[in-house]
């Protein structure tokens, strides 16, 4: 039998998926709010695409690990716009003399 449609299934999956974060960051990246967004969840999220990369490494799954890498870098970098404006958010403002 075979298992190309498989692969395929998976790569279409994985590029949904994928496709899914880009429009988030892009509108973070242009408005640079994201108050809206969760840290939490955001947090999960990464740690859920580290272990997924995981999981297609171990079982030596092509599509896992190419879309979970792309998906663990866009979730990275939301996590990252929300910490660092979480920071400006709570720094106190300068005074100007």
């Amino acid at each position: 039998m075979n298992a190309w449609w498989i692969t395929a299934l998976g790569v279409v999956a994985g590029l949904c998926t994928t496709g899914s974060f880009v429009p988030q960051v892009v509108k973070i990246w242009h408005e640079g709010d994201t108050r809206a967004i969760s840290t939490r969840m955001y947090l999960v999220q990464t740690v859920a695409f580290v272990l997924w990369l995981g999981y297609g490494l171990a079982i030596g799954s092509w599509p896992v690990i190419g879309c979970n890498i792309a998906n663990l870098v866009l979730s990275a970098v939301i996590l990252a716009l929300k910490l660092r404006e979480g920071r400006n958010l709570s720094a106190p403002a300068s005074k100007s003399a």
